[in-house]
């Protein structure tokens, strides 16, 4: 039994020097790779490889894209694995434009930038220019002279950034159909009862608001207009409380009166 036993190991120990050269060798072929690919990364980052070699801009409609890039302060000079995507976002959504912003980084070296921007609400008349207002209260650059704005109501008469601010705000809680009833929008300032705005509506009708409500109380306003009686127009009151006053009232109670 000894002697089987021994001459057994014997047979085995070619196997056995084989199998111990296999993980020898896998060893180092893993340790080797592991090796390689360390200098790689680091020729990698030492390289123009690793540098920007191109920045895309997506969904920018009011601010250019070549401005986005300067703000985000990437360049051909950056280098990829340098790039810190919050701060990056950050320095983007303080353009007045924006209202939020994504990078990505894409391997090897490009860097894809989203962007939302704030939607257009309205265009302020100053001058005889049309300044467009963002939904966020900024005030953007003048038209190009011949363009005229068809899109949004135009504000009248709007000196105070608190009060073009509400109403940007207030259009913004509203349907693009309702904004689109709006043709503009009157700012009279100082008014004993608190109703400093005028609104002309494209279906007739005629409203008198607040700055400090509007934003609530705009709302209101394609519901009291679609149960007005058939036919009839006049002004919609809509500040501390709502009502209506027909534009023939004020000529019915003359007749009355003479009679």
């Amino acid at each position: 039994m000894d002697r089987k036993k021994v001459v057994a190991l014997e047979d085995r120990l070619p196997q056995l020097k084989k199998e111990r050269k296999q993980k020898a060798n896998r060893r180092f072929a893993f340790y080797a790779s592991v090796f390689f690919l360390l200098i790689l990364v680091v020729v990698y980052f030492q390289s123009p490889l690793s540098k920007v070699h191109s920045v895309t801009v997506k969904g920018e409609q009011i601010v250019s894209g070549v401005k986005v890039i300067k703000t985000s302060g990437i360049s051909n000079k950056t280098h990829i694995w340098d790039i810190r995507k919050k701060a990056v976002e950050k320095k983007i959504e303080s353009l007045p434009t924006v209202q939020s912003a994504t990078v990505e980084k894409k391997f090897p070296n490009q860097v894809l930038i989203k962007i939302k921007e704030y939607d257009r609400k309205a265009y302020l008349q100053k001058n005889g220019n049309y300044y467009p207002i963002l939904q966020n209260g900024a005030i953007l650059s003048k038209l190009q002279k011949g363009k005229m704005p068809v899109d949004a109501p135009v504000l009248f008469g709007f000196s105070k950034s608190a009060a073009l601010k509400n109403v940007a705000e207030g259009l913004d809680t509203i349907s693009r159909q309702m904004t689109h009833n709006i043709s503009d929008i009157h700012y009279i300032g100082k008014s004993g009862s608190g109703d400093d705005l005028i609104l002309y509506m494209n279906d007739g009708n005629k409203v008198v608001a607040s700055t400090r409500t509007f934003v609530q109380n705009i709302k209101l306003y394609p519901e009291i207009a679609a149960n007005l009686p058939k036919g009839k127009h006049g002004t919609v009151h809509l500040s501390v409380g709502t009502y209506f006053i027909p534009s023939d009232a004020g000529q019915e109670s003359n007749q009355q009166d003479g009679q």
